[in-house]
């Protein structure tokens, strides 16, 4: 495997499992090449440039959705494809991997009118219109979680798990022992500890879930439960000061949580949203889930993973109109986290079953594959 072409971009959901196989396929091959191809206006040029790759930029942006704007982007979608398929000519990659959004459907697009072997990642039990267009094409379709949309055909579709961080995918071992998956129920249980919550909204935060624990952090305080918030940077200022104002200046509110790994390891539960990789890191670490999918996420593919979730034992659902907006009720939500927090029996089983979800090996099993497509050729 010399030349590789990985192509993806706008959300950190798309990027992240990218950069954690273009880190796999440089430790099997020091001496090879890995391009990042992705948008010219997303955080992926960054990202890239900081995991050591060389990054193209192309012109793409959405389309659908965007009214008159998609005329532009149709516009743009058709430059990125023609300079994705001069790209492709130049750079004579082997293989080409795209992990959805507009810039892999130019790219992968551009790769397969050139010949090249393709294949695309697919995050969500629904997936984005990008990998469902690229899945007619490609040789190659690995897959997250298994496809509840039936887009894909089953022939083409290897289930790989999605490829996480060294760092999150490094807790699964110490979380396997703590839960004693592989020992006997009868051990002695560890020292007991308040109840702690971890509340994530994702890197850029959720106003909702926000201001749902803003609206009942009280109770969960006064029944002893620890608290680390992640606000994202737009609700920092907000969610800190409020806290500080009713007096709870010792919970812990951060931007941006940088070490998500002690984030994870030191929770007994986590409130979150229900993105594809969310779930795949805190499967890793083997954290019970209360889950608010966003309503408004694209074909609603969040429900749908988190469902994927709720069935396996390892998560409840909690919609975000039960304890947020017009007509919704506050208390539902620590009700419903308190109901958790309080049961360790039940917060055990739920972690048991979130571990026995985890694909730490992911990147390590999608290179697997990458490297049997080659070999038929």
């Amino acid at each position: 495997m010399q030349n590789v072409i990985i192509t993806t971009g706008g959300t950190g959901g798309h990027i992240f499992p990218a950069l954690a196989v273009a880190e796999e396929i440089q430790k099997r091959y020091p001496r090879s090449q890995v391009l990042f191809v992705g948008g010219e206006h997303g955080p992926e040029a960054d990202l890239a440039v900081q995991a050591g790759l060389d990054f193209i930029g192309l012109p793409v942006k959405g389309v659908i959705g965007r009214g008159l704007k998609g005329l532009g982007a149709l516009c743009g979608m058709t430059r990125g494809i023609t300079k994705a398929y001069a790209l492709m000519g130049k750079f004579r990659p082997q293989v080409v991997l795209g992990f959805g959004g507009y810039a892999a459907f130019a790219g992968v697009l551009a790769a397969r009118l050139r010949g090249k072997r393709t294949a695309i990642h697919e995050q969500n039990a629904f997936p984005g219109v990008a990998n469902r267009m690229l899945g007619r094409l490609v040789n190659r379709i690995f897959l997250s979680m298994p496809d509840a949309s039936q887009a894909f055909s089953p022939a083409k579709c290897l289930l790989v798990g999605n490829p996480i961080r060294s760092g999150i995918a490094r807790l699964y071992e110490k979380r396997r022992s703590e839960l004693a998956l592989d020992c006997p129920d009868t051990q002695n249980p560890a020292p007991a500890q308040p109840p702690r919550l971890l509340v994530v909204g994702g890197s850029q935060g959720a106003r909702a879930l926000n201001q749902g624990l803003l609206d009942c952090f009280t109770a969960l305080l006064e029944a002893g439960v620890e608290i680390w918030h992640q606000t994202g940077k737009a609700d920092y200022e907000r969610v800190r000061a409020a806290y500080a104002q009713a007096g709870a200046e010792h919970v812990r509110v951060e931007a941006f949580i940088m070490d998500m790994p002690q984030a994870y390891a030191w929770a007994d539960l986590i409130f979150c949203r229900a993105g594809a990789s969310t779930l795949a890191e805190i499967a890793a670490a083997g954290l019970p889930a209360l889950l608010s999918p966003f309503p408004f996420a694209t074909h609603d593919h969040q429900r749908y993973n988190a469902r994927y979730v709720d069935r396996e034992g390892a998560a409840v659902i909690l919609e975000q109109q039960e304890f947020y907006g017009e007509g919704a009720n506050p208390s539902k939500l620590a009700e419903g986290l308190l109901a958790l927090l309080s049961d360790k029996s039940r917060l055990r089983a739920m972690g048991k079953r979130s571990l026995a979800l985890a694909k730490p090996q992911a990147a390590a099993n999608l290179v697997d594959g990458l490297e049997a497509l080659l070999m038929r050729g």
